[in-house]
């Protein structure tokens, strides 16, 4: 998620930052069981606010929450669409020797909008910050 404060901006932010290590355990932790939602929530919240004050402290014009809230950009996305699935498949995709997560979206049915589609909260608290 990035917002951007003019069309003259002469800065491209693609808006994926490298999760912080207290927000990678708290995804660990919440994976586990061991934290709620909530708690997760939380830490999002907390590593996000820090992120976008220390953007605005480089005298960067496009703000980004870092995707701190996605574990992948675009299957994150379809899921939060009706008509989408979250599945598993037998193996992950390759890159050069390493394995991704087995992730993945299928269609299950008539791709639909869904209003409590996850991105509209996290733009909303985006730009509470701006």
């Amino acid at each position: 998620m990035c917002i951007h404060s003019s069309i003259q901006n002469k800065t491209d932010i693609v808006g994926s930052f490298l999760r912080p290590d207290r927000l990678k355990k708290a995804r660990e932790q919440f994976a586990k069981k061991e934290i709620t939602a909530e708690e997760l929530k939380k830490v999002e919240d907390e590593e996000i606010i820090n992120l976008v004050e220390n953007q605005k402290k480089a005298g960067l014009t496009a703000l980004s929450d870092g995707e701190f809230r996605q574990s992948y950009w675009h299957l994150d996305f379809f899921w939060g669409f009706d008509g989408i699935e979250h599945f598993l498949k037998d193996q992950g995709y390759l890159f050069q020797g390493e394995e991704t997560r087995k992730d993945s979206a299928r269609l299950s049915g008539k791709l639909k909008y869904n209003p409590d589609h996850p991105v509209f909260e996290s733009f909303s608290f985006l730009k509470k910050l701006w």
